[in-house]
């Protein structure tokens, strides 16, 4: 799992701030996961992925493309931009 400055900073105690972990799993979809892949990169149980995904669906930053018969999960460009708001944000509290 990768952690930014911004993360660090983001973190509270030992739980990961939830910008921080939407962050993690658009970072991690850029290219296309699947699901037991992002959980595992994530670091987050079956049940805790299942009610960010439709958040972050419902909100047009994840999509779902199907390959194979499997659901991949992939961020948006709404996604990508996103991450790059946060980004910012982060090197401002640096």
């Amino acid at each position: 799992m990768m952690l930014t400055s911004c993360a660090l900073i983001l973190m509270k105690g030992s739980r990961r701030d939830k910008l921080v972990l939407i962050s993690d799993m658009l970072q991690h979809a850029a290219k296309g996961v699947c699901k037991t892949e992002l959980m595992y990169k994530v670091g987050l149980s079956s049940a805790q992925l299942e009610k960010y995904i439709p958040v972050l669906v419902r909100s047009e930053l994840l999509e779902i493309e199907n390959h194979r018969s499997k659901p991949v999960y992939v961020t948006t460009d709404k996604g990508k931009n996103f991450l790059d708001v946060f980004d910012t944000l982060v090197k401002l509290l640096d």
